[in-house]
């Protein structure tokens, strides 16, 4: 008989145990619907606690892609990236195949004459050696990319040559204002510089279309454009695009840039077409680890979506060493970039902080959303629409910072839909939209 009490009551005590984890797992999946259902509610509220605390200045994101909205081709400033003198000969040794993975068309890269053994002196003249440099050039080629070469001066003996391009860009000096302490008078006058340049270029016979200009300095300043393209006018020299440094968290600093040289350049009516170029850019000029995060991943994007038909290119700094992007955020950053298709499309609703661009890859509509906030406390919750769609069945792929993909199907039977998406700061999300087949 006590046997038997035994085995009810541990029989008893099993049925117990059984119906408390049946409640634990009913309570879990309740609470995972109602996460579900409350989420959305949550998270507007989150964009009015955020309104509150920012201010009412501040503007939310509510992004609208007009499927059939084609602008034109995508300009894509961000296809330049920028190797200073670290790792000058060596930087794409076997690296070639991820920066090939950038798409770059122009891959700029200075110190040509003091770290390549390109001019020596013999019996009294100047000799000059272009194989180490010529080795360099094949890597370059082998991204897909043109070299874009900063110079102190364009000597006659590369005029020449089967190894050189159509359309290459001969920048002339790197950061005068900083690297010789130039200035636009005195001594030390870079419009000298310049013009010795220009002339020994424009001497040259032969030789394939290239582009000439300058002066890469270290920022954007009025007095150099006034006394250069003055200069320039006046001696009837070849200019064709002028660059400048811009190194800055600050997104508004690079549309003021653009905004400046824009209206500095009306008082020049000759150099109207001239391409705008800013030959460095980054999150910071200092080797600071914040360059190595995703708040700089993030800032490469948004500085990509302010140069936008502002300037030609916004070379990136740089490929390896300090400033090195490779298997960084910033890297990443290009990868997602270089994924948009050749169509650019309109895109409406930017916000302070989240900003968007939007193309049509084939049968997709892409749109890559990008919240910056180098302070990266701001939180949003972003409504996408994709607009003037055919009602139907999609399928909808994201593609997020860690390479994480996510695909699945969606269905709409109006002519739009719509997706919220949580950003947190310094967060980018790649939206595909392309018809289930």
């Amino acid at each position: 008989m006590l046997i038997v009490v035994k085995r009810a009551l541990r029989e008893v005590e099993s049925m117990k145990r059984e119906m408390s984890k049946t409640r634990e797992n009913w309570w879990s999946a309740a609470g995972v619907v109602a996460l579900a259902l409350a989420l959305p509610i949550f998270l507007r509220g989150v964009n009015y606690l955020q309104r509150l605390l920012v201010g009412a200045e501040t503007r939310l994101a509510a992004i609208g892609v007009d499927t059939q909205g084609i602008l034109g081709p995508m300009p894509a400033p961000w296809r330049a990236v920028a190797q200073g003198g670290e790792e000058i000969k060596t930087f794409l040794d076997g690296n070639a195949p991820r920066v090939f993975l950038w798409r770059p068309e122009q891959i700029r890269i200075d110190h040509i004459y003091d770290q390549f053994g390109v001019v020596n002196r013999e019996v009294g003249e100047l000799k000059f050696d272009w194989r180490e440099l010529d080795l360099l050039v094949d890597k370059i080629a082998s991204t897909g990319a043109k070299p874009f070469f900063s110079l102190s001066y364009m000597p006659a003996v590369i005029s020449s040559g089967d190894k050189w391009f159509d359309g290459l860009y001969y920048e002339v000096w790197n950061e005068p204002d900083l690297f010789g302490k130039w200035t636009t008078r005195g001594e030390r006058n870079y419009l000298k510089l310049y013009e010795y340049a220009a002339r020994g270029a424009q001497n040259a016979r032969g030789v394939r279309p290239f582009k000439l200009g300058g002066p890469a300095t270290t920022g954007l300043y009025k007095e150099w454009i006034d006394k250069l393209l003055s200069n320039v006018a006046q001696k009837n020299l070849k200019f064709d695009f002028y660059s400048w440094h811009r190194y800055d968290a600050d997104l508004q600093k690079y549309n003021e840039d653009v905004v400046n040289i824009d209206r500095w350049l009306d008082a020049y009516p000759t150099f109207a077409r001239v391409e705008k170029i800013v030959s460095e850019t980054g999150f910071s000029s200092e080797r600071i680890t914040e360059n190595d995060t995703r708040v700089a991943g993030a800032h490469l994007i948004a500085v990509a979506r302010e140069l936008m038909f502002k300037a030609k290119y916004g070379f990136n700094f740089s490929v390896t060493g300090g400033w090195g992007m490779l298997n960084k955020p910033r890297g990443e950053a290009l990868k997602m970039l270089s994924g948009l298709g050749s169509a650019r499309l309109s895109v409406t609703g930017e916000g302070s902080f989240v900003k968007a661009i939007a193309a049509k890859s084939e049968d997709s509509v892409q749109v890559l959303v990008v919240n910056y906030d180098p302070r990266q406390n701001h939180y949003e919750v972003v409504p996408v629409t994709f607009l003037n769609i055919n009602p139907g069945a999609y399928v909808l792929k994201e593609t997020f910072w860690d390479g994480k993909i996510t695909r699945r199907e969606v269905a709409t039977d109006a002519a739009m839909w719509q997706k919220e998406l949580p950003m947190t700061p310094n967060s980018v999300a790649l939206l595909e939209l392309s018809p289930k087949l």
